[in-house]
């Protein structure tokens, strides 16, 4: 019962596209070789608080993403589903931010991308909160 009620409420969006191999707390990275590729969400090349590695919501999200951008690290990058919990264990290594890049819960070739610290990251990760919740705060990209 618990799966059901999980699909339900974090898969609000209508259009994501998963792989068949996926589970409900996985999420689509980008790797170069053994890391993930880290967004550098600053202008101050001594400050790196607000970097941290991206995630994407589903195989439609990344292919959004890398047609748009297709000079972008993550163009280049080998993916990888990982799970919610390895993402988290990220935090005892020192990230402090993960970039989420996620479909817009209201246009369906819509492209959204937010960071989120902390808790906030941990408790997204996890499908505690739908990311749809962030929408309004998110920066559109496409």
């Amino acid at each position: 019962a618990m799966d059901n009620q999980l699909k339900t409420s974090s898969g609000k969006t209508p259009w994501h596209i998963f792989p068949p191999e996926w589970r409900d707390l996985d999420w689509l990275v980008p790797y170069h070789g053994a890391n993930a590729v880290i967004h550098h969400g600053h202008s101050d090349p001594n400050n790196h608080s607000e970097c941290g590695p991206s995630v994407f919501c589903c195989e439609k999200s990344r292919d959004l993403f890398t047609r748009e951008f297709p000079n972008s690290d993550e163009a280049g990058a080998s993916w990888g589903i990982t799970s919610a919990e390895q993402v988290v264990c990220w935090f005892e290594t020192g990230v402090k931010m993960i970039y989420f890049v996620f479909c817009d819960p209201v246009r369906p070739k819509g492209l959204l991308a937010g960071g989120l610290h902390g808790d906030m990251a941990k408790q997204a990760l996890l499908k505690e909160i739908s990311l749809e919740n962030f929408a309004d705060r998110a920066t559109r990209i496409i």
